[in-house]
């Protein structure tokens, strides 16, 4: 009785560890990740010289011709039209002219959308002080301090490189920008960026210094400016000269000209241009 009771108990032990074991090699033919998934690349450029081969590289079909089947890939490519079809006595195949990328109605409308004008002066920024009447620009700190650069807030040319009465240090530049005229004025800066002279042309990408203390300043700061005219030029009536450009510059900002905000929205505080 006990022998017939210890065969029963290997017979199910046994077929257990038969049904772990086909369990285990089940678990291993399927993966249990789901996005473990395997792709491969495809050149469109490569898919259109593999359907424009030889004639000794596509088999016969019962279907149809070699020449049919030639004909039939061509079109299946997408934008293909009017392809050239191979010669059944030549072994070279016959480039395929695909559609050019910038030409598809896609890029049209993507290369209408209008890039980007107005920037901030500097990358990481704080602003301290906001335009009014009595004081017509930002206030912009960084805790970068001396080590923030000073970048143009739009692309221009250099109308004026000086150093004000009190020892500031300031450049401005001359924006034109849809038959409309734009002066922006950086001051306090500690040091100029090398290379700069009055009329080079600039972009928003091109240094104009470094953030400073110099003149009358409580700490290192940009004093910022932007007014809609041309700084020392004679045939501007409002900004020939730096007391028009100031004068200008609050008649603007009683009319709701907020300076730089007044083209571009202006955070509290920032960490990239």
């Amino acid at each position: 009785m006990k022998q017939e009771t210890r065969k029963k108990c290997l017979l199910i032990i046994s077929f257990a560890f038969l049904l772990i074991s086909i369990g285990l090699q089940t678990i291993d033919s399927f993966s249990l990740d789901p996005y473990q998934i395997e792709y491969e690349y495809v050149n469109v450029k490569d898919m259109a010289s593999a359907a424009v081969s030889t004639k000794e590289d596509i088999p016969t079909s019962p279907t149809g011709s070699v020449q049919d089947i030639m004909s039939l890939s061509l079109v299946m490519l997408p934008g293909v039209e009017n392809a050239n079809k191979l010669s059944a006595n030549t072994s070279v195949p016959q480039e395929v002219a695909l559609p050019l990328l910038n030409d598809t109605p896609v890029a049209q409308e993507i290369n209408q959308i209008p890039r980007r004008v107005w920037y901030l002066p500097t990358e990481v920024g704080v602003v301290s002080q906001y335009p009014s009447y009595g004081h017509v620009a930002y206030d912009i700190t960084s805790p970068r301090g001396t080590g923030e650069t000073i970048f143009p807030v739009a692309n221009g040319i250099i109308s004026s490189i000086y150093t004000d009465s009190a020892g500031a240090l300031v450049i401005t530049v001359l924006h034109q920008i849809d038959g409309q005229n734009y002066t922006s004025q950086y001051a306090h800066l500690s040091r100029y960026a090398e290379g700069l002279y009055v009329g080079k042309e600039v972009t928003v990408n091109d240094a104009l210094g470094q953030m400073g203390t110099t003149g009358y300043s409580t700490g290192v700061h940009l004093h910022f400016a932007l007014v809609d005219c041309a700084l020392f030029d004679n045939t501007d009536p409002n900004c020939s000269g730096l007391n028009g450009f100031f004068r200008y510059g609050r008649t603007r900002i009683s009319q709701g000209f907020n300076s730089l905000g007044a083209v571009m929205e202006v955070p509290s505080r920032w960490e990239s241009r």
